[in-house]
């Protein structure tokens, strides 16, 4: 493939045949030696940048994708990371005196905002607590990267 080069190789093929000593080859291969030498050769460091772009571009906002990149990323052994829809539950309103209209509560359980039809969160991101007091930023992040626009979440910590 173009991506996979090797260095000693390309010395040999870009070398006139007159010329392909031992001591040049080993001079051009030393002046080389920054792009191709070790783990710290640009070479490398761009073959991993490679790597990791191919993989972050693999996933896309699909709820399933998504959630993969996520556990992939930040709990690839438990997988604990998951989705949920908010609950859009009608409000019940309490009147004031002034309205004088009847206020009856009976039983009414309390919810958190975005668990409401008028609210403004699209979708719930489960984390658990470990993962959330450690790696808040980068979960942050990678959610922005492949949060589709317009849609509006909120991670919650379980």
């Amino acid at each position: 493939m173009w991506y996979k080069v090797d260095f000693d190789k390309l010395i040999l093929l870009l070398l006139p045949t007159f010329l392909r000593k031992p001591v040049l080859f080993g001079y051009l291969k030393a002046l080389i030696l920054p792009l191709s030498g070790s783990e710290k050769s640009l070479y490398y460091r761009w073959s991993n940048v490679r790597d990791d772009n191919l993989k972050k571009l693999s996933y896309n906002c699909q709820r399933c994708y998504f959630r993969g990149a996520l556990n992939d990323k930040f709990d690839p052994v438990l997988r604990r990371i998951t989705f949920e829809d908010t609950l859009s539950l009608e409000q019940d309103y309490i009147y004031t005196q002034a309205e004088n209209l009847d206020v009856y509560l009976g039983t009414m359980w309390l919810e958190q905002d975005f668990n409401y039809a008028g609210s403004t969160v699209d979708y719930l991101v489960m984390v658990p607590r470990d993962i959330m007091n450690t790696k808040l930023n980068e979960i942050v992040a990678l959610i922005e990267f492949y949060n589709l626009a317009g849609k509006q979440y909120q991670i919650i910590s379980i």
